[in-house]
């Protein structure tokens, strides 16, 4: 299963053709799975109504990674003894990168520092 990060959602939803072809085909083969704090980075950038329910009508159907109660703690401990902070991983990329990790996906995304930082095998690359 792939993660597609914000980044790469942004891009999908903005028609950049160059992410159209890998997200359609990802999502008609079903791989694509998420992670609640990414549709919630995305929904707080909605501009508008319309484009917020868009957003929730890809949530509502995508699989997801269960994101627990203590799922933000768990992740900042990962950061910290990952030394993530020194290395600018913030910790919604944490979290991601922790949900990819525990849950065998590979994380599509644009984000150059999360690219740097975690093991290759982790990554979907195109």
């Amino acid at each position: 299963m792939i993660l597609v990060d914000t980044s790469v959602w942004i891009e999908f939803f903005k028609q950049n053709n160059d992410f159209i072809r890998y997200m359609e085909s990802l999502l008609k083969n079903r791989q694509v799975i998420t992670i609640e704090p990414i549709f919630s980075e995305l929904i707080f950038g909605a501009k508008n109504d319309k484009e917020k329910n868009y957003l929730l009508a890809y949530w509502k159907i995508l699989p997801k990674i269960k994101f627990s109660s203590d799922s933000l703690l768990h992740a900042a401990d990962f950061a910290s003894s990952s030394n993530y902070c020194n290395l600018g991983i913030g910790l919604i990329d944490a979290v991601i990168i922790l949900a990819a990790v525990e849950n065998s996906c590979r994380i599509f995304t644009l984000d150059k520092k999360i690219i740097r930082t975690i093991d290759k095998d982790y990554l979907f690359l195109t």
